[in-house]
Formats: structure tokens, C-alpha cells, sequence
């Protein structure tokens, strides 16, 4: 009968793997090809745990002595690091059988505490939880800001994230780009080093570095700072920009040019 050869497919793969008490993971499968003298399997319809994560996926190629394990057709794993998926994926574990790393590839997305972390590539390490990403660029969106970069390395139990160069920060009224950047994901505050941009729909302008408060809409501008707001130009070493309610505060030394339409209106 089918559903018997299933299930003893699935017996041989937990008998390869192991006793429960010497496994850190378990493989179950409705269909399995193992060589266990070489260590390698073929499984399908996979679905593999290590008692806090559950990794799924319609195929799997695995070898033991080398330590991987190639995912293919769509992969899903859920665990407290959060929910992955791609639509391939490499898992990598100890001669233990302890899981170390999973890697999703092709729109890979990384989802966890109301932020989505997703890119071509996408690789968590399950240990420090520690999620890497590069390609496309890569994206981290949540409520109010969208950040992105060449690779975001993202520490979900900190609840911060680096941005490599570009590093972009969106919102409703407009964006933010420097070198490189530190997102602390709590409070929703950034640093960014330079040379730093603003766009916002009053203005634009550019400083040698910014810190960026966009839970309260506001970003200072430090270091040879030159914003542009609607038809006047301002210069100085700081400079304060309430981007939600359109207006631009000038700490110490400045210059700047009001152009008429920016003058207060008389009666």
C-alpha cells in the first residue's frame, strides 16, 4: 500500500538520523532515498525539527559527513527567530546533528516582530539570531519606515540593524540616504554616516552625518549642513528638520538666503 511505504520511508530516515536522545534534529519524509553507508539522503515532502524550529520543503539532498542540507521547491521555517522562507534554502548543522544556519535564496523574506526583513539571499543563524541579507537591495520594512541596503545585518533579539552603503531610510514624507547606518528598531531612530541626503516634499538638502528620530518626525543634520527648503537656502554646522510639520531649526552659526515667497505675509 502507498500510505505503507510512506511510512516506512519515513522510519528509515528517523533510523538514519538517530536515537531522539542523540539527535538534535529529526527528518520525517513520505519518500526517502538513503545511502547510509555515505552519509547522503534524498528525501521528499520534508519536514525537519529540532524541537524549537520546523524547516518544510518539497525536496531535500542531504549529506551528513559535509554538514548541509539543500532545501528546493519552496521552503518554509518557522522557529522564535521568526518565519523564513525562499524558494530554495541550505541548512547547515553539526556532526551532532545541532542546526547552525539556514539560508533561503529567491525572494528570500524573513519575517519577526512586525518587521519583514527580505532580499535575494537571506541567511539567519539559529544560535544568535542574527539574520543576514544582500541583494536587491535588501529591505527592512516596518510600521512608519523602510529601510534598506547592500547587506543589513539584522539582530532581532537587540532589535537593531546595520545598513551598508547605500543606506536608505523611507517614509510618507520623503527619504533619507548616507554611507552606512545603525537602525535601533525599538524607538525607531538611526545614525547615518555621511555624506548624508534629505528629500522631504518643503525640501532637500545634505550634511556629513544625520541621526534620525522617525517615530517624532525629526532629523538632525550635522557638519557643513546645506538645506534647501522651499525657495531658501540655509547653511551651518546643525541643523534640525520637523519634516511632518515642515519646519527647520538653525543651531549656532549659520547663513541664510529667505527668498520673498518664504517671507511672512502682511495684511
Amino acid at each position: 500500500m502507498r500510505w505503507q511505504k510512506a511510512a516506512l520511508a519515513a522510519a528509515a530516515a528517523l533510523a538514519w538520523v538517530g536515537p531522539a536522545a542523540a539527535a538534535s534534529f529529526v527528518l520525517t519524509a513520505q519518500r526517502v532515498d538513503l545511502d547510509a553507508e555515505r552519509g547522503v539522503v534524498r528525501a521528499w515532502q520534508v519536514r525537519i525539527t529540532d524541537g524549537l524550529r520546523v524547516v518544510t520543503a518539497p525536496e531535500l539532498g542531504l549529506d551528513r559527513g559535509l554538514g548541509v542540507g539543500t532545501l528546493s521547491g519552496g521552503v518554509a521555517a518557522t522557529g522564535p527567530e521568526g518565519q523564513l522562507r525562499g524558494r530554495t534554502a541550505r541548512i547547515r548543522f553539526t556532526r551532532g546533528l545541532e542546526l547552525l544556519q539556514v539560508e533561503a535564496e529567491g525572494d528570500a523574506r524573513l519575517r519577526q516582530g512586525g518587521w519583514t526583513l527580505s532580499a535575494d539571499w537571506v541567511r539567519l543563524d539559529v544560535r544568535s539570531g542574527v539574520a543576514t541579507a544582500q541583494g536587491r537591495p535588501a529591505r527592512l520594512e516596518g510600521e512608519q519606515v523602510t529601510a534598506t541596503g547592500s547587506r543589513v545585518v539584522y539582530r532581532a533579539r537587540q532589535e537593531e540593524a546595520e545598513l551598508e552603503s547605500p543606506a536608505r531610510f523611507e517614509t510618507q514624507e520623503g527619504a533619507l540616504e548616507g554611507t552606512s547606518a545603525t537602525f535601533r528598531l525599538r524607538g525607531k531612530t538611526a545614525r547615518v554616516a555621511g555624506p548624508v541626503e534629505i528629500r522631504f516634499a518643503a525640501g532637500r538638502g545634505a550634511a556629513q552625518e544625520a541621526v534620525a528620530d522617525f517615530a517624532r518626525g525629526r532629523v538632525d543634520l550635522v557638519g557643513q549642513v546645506r538645506v534647501r527648503w522651499r525657495s531658501s537656502v540655509l547653511e551651518g554646522q546643525r541643523v534640525v528638520v520637523w519634516y511632518r510639520e515642515g519646519r527647520v531649526l538653525v543651531e549656532g552659526p549659520s547663513r541664510m538666503r529667505v527668498e520673498e515667497e518664504d517671507l511672512p505675509r502682511t495684511p
